[in-house]
C-alpha cells in the first residue's frame, strides 16, 4: 500500500503526510472510545483500520486538490484555503453518512458493536477536522522545504 501511494504522488514527502494522518486517525479513534468509556477490544482494532482508510482517503483528496491548484502548490496561503474549501463538501458528506450509518449501533447498546461504532464515528469526525487543518499545513511545510 505504501508503494502504491508513493508511486501515485511520486513523492515520499506527500506520502508521509498521508500516513501521518492515518496514524493520528487511529489515535483519535482510541480517544473517542476512551471518552465514551467503552472497553478496548478486537472490534476497536478493526474500527481503527477502517478509520485509517477513511483518513487516507480524505488526505488524498485534499492533497490532490492542493497539487492541482498552481498557486496552492507554490505555497500561497489564500490559494490553499480555497483549494481545501473546494473539497470540504465531499469529505464532510462522507463523514456525515458514516456517522449516520453507525448511530443505530451506538444507540442499540450492548457489549459488542457500540465500541466499534463509537470508534469509527468519533474517529471519523475528529479525523475530518484534523485533515482540514493538518494536511494543508504539512503540505505547505513540505513544499517550502522542497523549494529551498
Amino acid at each position: 500500500m505504501v508503494l502504491v501511494v508513493v508511486m501515485s504522488f511520486n513523492s515520499f514527502r506527500l506520502s508521509s503526510i498521508i500516513f501521518m494522518v492515518a496514524g493520528l486517525a487511529g489515535g483519535l479513534g482510541l480517544l473517542s472510545v476512551w471518552i465514551f468509556n467503552y472497553p478496548f477490544g478486537f472490534t476497536v482494532i478493526i474500527a481503527m483500520l477502517g478509520i485509517m482508510g477513511l483518513a487516507i482517503n480524505a488526505a488524498i483528496v485534499i492533497l490532490a486538490e492542493l497539487r492541482m491548484d498552481e498557486k496552492a502548490a507554490s505555497g500561497d496561503i489564500e490559494a490553499s484555503v480555497e483549494a481545501v474549501m473546494s473539497c470540504t463538501r465531499h469529505i464532510t458528506s462522507t463523514t456525515i453518512t458514516t456517522v449516520g450509518g453507525f448511530m443505530p449501533l451506538i444507540i442499540a447498546g450492548g457489549g459488542f458493536w457500540p465500541p466499534f461504532a463509537v470508534a469509527i464515528a468519533g474517529g471519523t469526525v475528529l479525523t475530518t477536522l484534523l485533515s482540514f487543518y493538518f494536511v494543508p499545513v504539512m503540505y505547505r511545510l513540505m513544499v517550502k522545504k522542497a523549494t529551498r
